[in-house]
């Protein structure tokens, strides 16, 4: 019933026929404009033009009314163009059905839509006519100056356009209708997005946004197939008979927030993925949700930290971002304002951190906007304050709003969505490739599919726990059940030992290092599970082969080591590492601490063993040029260490019971001496030093 009472308020307001009563149908389009209901109000301005194109303020309200509209706003331009030069009344009366003139701001409004033209000297022009006929107390002086201020960053962006490579993702996830709000999962494998289409099942056939005449606001996903190929998107479970849209996921893609909008009151939820349903929304907590209008949510790949845009009171104007940090107990703190860095008098929308959490995007219609909303980026510094905001540039911005921005993991590409001529529909999902991108997170990515036996299903208790072996935290990370899909984001600086289970027992296990200031990086790990797994068997490992291969080694660490390196990234392609630094001209192994993460290395070399029949060890040393007091020199400090260490690994797996030459085998060993010329300074420069004392192991 619902539906049939909608649809025939709906009937009504889209077939009324117009009789022909000049100043019933003024008032009545006055009154859809003060409702907002900018398509239904231009209906009857159309109507009312095509009698009287010569009233000027016919044709002001008709371009009025075209220039707030989502998709037909340059229509606008020949009406204001008509109405701007006639004459002004000081005493406009907006519901004078006998008023002819046109108000001040006419002058204005045609500025705006030259600008959404391109046509930038124009629209200058428009602006300082407009502040020449205005007092500086009136409601959009300042406005008019920002403008101007925005007609001459668009002419400069334009003029320098970025390297940017811009494709539509294509027609199975793109239509005829509007697709926009893209979010991109980490690993680029789930594409969330907001559509007004048609519902598969025809559902929401009746369930028409008056505003626009399209269909209310849906969220689907699409996911990508194992070619890379984006598959028909599905609607999910969580739509209702309201708007509804995406706005930003979890890493992995299986927690998803959402807004949702009943009454105008916009409010910040979040679903998770359980199996292939996605759970009841849950609003989110403590003061991120008022009576205010918030719009907007993101959540740092730590799950510790979220921004979220409100329009509530005390910020600095209009939608401002705000932080919440996670507190012990789960819950989320009080809301605190970002400040003036980022949020300006005007207004910011739709923050998105990056995978490292240390770039900041969001879109302002402030800074250096070049029209409406811009896209902006800025670098949180080390002392946690951000930078000021760079405009990501021209043609991903343009002047007319751009908000929705979903960087990838790597920081080179993104999603967005953009009217372009040659889309599907009317606003498309584009991806956008920038290869001159200044962001590059540093960090890794662990990423790929845990497979099940042939014949059977993943178990329900199969996860990834990834454990940082300085700190001891655990983060455990689950597999999408539709395909085996997970993800985890591997901050550097840090080894994890990461265990993959399936039904509470431990299938495989590897060690991954990443090293302090590397750039971004994949690691790809697939995991096969053995019909034998509910048992607890080892998995397979389809990236090696259990008969050890002449040219299947190591990759090669560089001759030397660089000044700046304090530990080299290979791990991603061993299956098992383990590093220790030493001080100064030491090289004894006894240390408890010590102890406990070389345990976690020989567990995962018989691991190795255990699947593959053989492992292969490589042995890396190194000591600084600092002179050696118990040494002839560092040479034999390094070859010293090499041996040690080849000792323990030796009596480590002995102890369990493999042989040496049969079970595990060692490569040939690599002694370094790295690092700056000694100076005289080994107490000054002891930092910069003990980076080259060190040992690193690498089984395969």
């Amino acid at each position: 019933m619902k539906y049939v009472l909608l649809s025939f308020s709906i009937l009504i307001a889209v077939t009324r026929s117009f009789g022909g009563d000049f100043s019933a149908d003024f008032l009545e389009a006055n009154q859809l404009m003060e409702e907002k209901l900018w398509n239904q109000s231009i209906d009857i301005w159309k109507n009312l033009y095509d009698s009287n194109k010569e009233n000027a303020n016919v044709n002001y309200k008709l371009g009025y009314c075209y220039l707030q509209t989502a998709n037909q706003k340059l229509k606008s331009l020949p009406y204001l163009e008509y109405a701007a030069y006639q004459e002004i009344s000081d005493k406009y009366d907006p519901y004078d059905t006998k008023e002819t003139k046109v108000p001040v701001e006419t002058i204005f409004h045609l500025g705006q839509a030259y600008h959404l033209n391109y046509e930038m000297d124009k629209a200058i022009k428009e602006y300082e006519r407009f502040l020449k006929n205005i007092p500086k107390k009136h409601r959009l002086h300042a406005q008019a100056q920002h403008e101007i201020e925005m007609c001459e960053n668009a002419k400069q962006q334009v003029k320098n356009p970025q390297n940017f490579l811009i494709s539509n993702v294509g027609d199975v996830i793109n239509d005829e209708t509007n697709e926009y709000s893209p979010v991109i999962s980490i690993d680029e494998s789930a594409l969330f997005f907001t559509s007004r289409r048609m519902r598969p099942d025809s559902s929401n056939q009746f369930i028409i946004d008056e505003d626009t005449g399209e269909f209310r606001e849906d969220i689907y996903v699409s996911y990508k197939d194992i070619e890379g190929n984006w598959l028909e998107p599905e609607l999910l479970n969580i739509n209702t008979d309201q708007h509804a849209a995406t706005i930003s996921t979890s890493p992995d893609g299986q927690e998803l927030y959402i807004y949702y909008d009943e009454d105008g009151d916009g409010q910040l939820w979040k679903s998770a993925l359980v199996g292939e349903t996605w759970s009841e929304p849950e609003m989110l907590g403590s003061d991120i949700n008022t009576s205010s209008w918030e719009t907007h949510a993101t959540v740092s790949a730590d799950g510790k930290t979220l921004y979220f845009t409100s329009n509530r009171d005390g910020g600095y104007g209009g939608r401002d971002i705000y932080r919440c940090v996670k507190l012990p107990n789960g819950d989320w703190s009080k809301a605190l304002n970002i400040g003036e860095t980022i949020n300006t008098q005007w207004e910011e929308e739709s923050p998105v951190l990056s995978a490292d959490g240390r770039t900041l995007y969001f879109a302002s219609k402030g800074h250096s906007s070049m029209g409406g909303f811009d896209i902006f980026y800025s670098s949180l510094g080390d002392d946690g304050e951000w930078s000021k905001p760079v405009n990501i540039g021209y043609p991903v911005n343009t002047v007319d709003d751009d908000i929705f921005f979903s960087p990838t993991a790597n920081g080179k590409r993104a999603y967005y969505s953009s009217r372009k001529e040659e889309g599907f529909g009317l606003k498309d999902i584009y991806m956008v490739d920038m290869p001159d991108s200044p962001v590059e997170p540093d960090l890794a990515v662990l990423k790929g599919f845990i497979y099940p036996a042939e014949g059977e299903e993943l178990p329900d208790e199969t996860y990834v726990v990834v454990t940082n072996q300085e700190t001891g935290e655990v983060t455990e990370y689950r597999p999408r059940s539709r395909d085996g899909s997970y993800v985890a984001v591997l901050p550097p600086c840090i080894s994890y030992k990461v265990e993959y289970f399936a039904n509470a027992e431990v299938v495989h296990k590897d060690f991954i290092n990443v090293p302090c200031e590397s750039s971004y990086s994949e690691i790809d790990k697939e995991i096969y599970l053995l019909p034998v797994h509910l048992g607890g068997a080892i998995a397979s490992d389809p990236t090696g082969s259990p008969e050890i291969k002449e040219n299947d080694i190591v990759p090669e660490t560089p001759e030397g080591v660089k000044e700046d390196d304090k530990v080299i990234t290979v791990a991603d392609a061993a299956k098992a590492y383990y590093q220790r630094y030493f001080l100064y001209d030491m090289g004894e192994w006894n240390d408890e601490k010590v102890q406990a993460t070389f345990q976690d290395f020989v567990d995962g070399v018989e691991a190795l063993i255990k699947t593959k029949g053989k492992a292969r060890i490589l042995i890396e040393s190194s000591a600084s040029k600092v002179p050696s007091s118990r040494f002839q020199n560092n040479k034999e400090l390094s070859a010293f260490r090499n041996k040690l260490a080849r000792t323990e690994v030796t009596k480590a797996l002995e102890d369990l019971g493999y042989k040496k030459g049969e079970d595990f085998v060692f490569q040939d060993a690599r002694e370094l001496v790295g690092g700056p010329d000694y100076q005289n300074d080994a107490q000054k420069r002891k930092d910069v030093y003990e980076k080259y004392q060190y040992i690193k192991i690498w089984a395969e």
